[in-house]
């Protein structure tokens, strides 16, 4: 089956705003683009392509590129917005499914990659990985792509299995340590540490 995916990433002077106590913008901004790279290593070792990155900022798309992955600048604003210009990316691309994998997850590696395509292989269905307090989304497998509108926010997690189950689809949670960690605030800075070099 041929699963594309879609990394959303926001435009570098605001990305990761809840650090600005302890990282100044230009921290911020490398600290971004080191997740996106960790990001798009582990879905290429997975064998997941293409791989589409939405972004209204520059640098993120020219990096991007530089890693081998779709750059599509981001007309639209939003995360939910965002991702419906990647939704429409990958139909253009007769997609089968959809794997939408934020670029704030810097531990996940290849083999939650696969688990995560591996959770419901059938076709119609919705794979939902929740962050570590079971209430937002961390990660997004529909199959179609089309299968259930996006619904990232507060609460993101309860709502997008209430709109599969709405719709008669199987939901798969994929319950996954990796997954469940993004780095939003201080606190997981410092259960993850600053990567050598980030910080002059």
């Amino acid at each position: 089956m041929n699963v594309v995916a879609v990394v959303p990433v926001k435009d570098l002077r605001v990305a990761k705003s809840r650090l600005r106590k302890v990282l100044d913008t230009p921290s911020r901004a490398g600290l971004t683009l080191y997740m996106m790279g960790r990001v798009l290593d582990a879905l290429q070792k997975a064998g997941v392509g293409p791989i589409c990155v939405v972004s209204p900022d520059p640098l993120v798309l020219e990096q991007a590129r530089e890693r081998g992955a779709c750059a599509l600048r981001q007309e639209s604003q939003g995360l939910n917005p965002a991702l419906e210009e990647g939704r429409r990316w990958a139909l253009e691309k007769e997609a089968s499914g959809l794997l939408v994998l934020p670029a704030d997850l810097p531990l996940v590696d290849a083999e939650d990659v696969r688990a995560l395509l591996e959770a419901e292989p059938r076709e119609p269905s919705v794979v939902i990985s929740p962050d570590g307090g079971r209430a937002g989304t961390n990660a997004l497998v529909l199959r179609p792509p089309g299968a259930i509108p996006f619904a990232f926010g507060p609460d993101s997690f309860g709502r997008h299995r209430r709109m599969a189950r709405e719709r008669g689809l199987p939901v798969t949670e994929c319950d996954r340590v990796h997954l469940a960690f993004d780095l939003d605030n201080g606190a997981d800075l410092t259960r993850f540490g600053v990567p050598e070099g980030l910080i002059p």
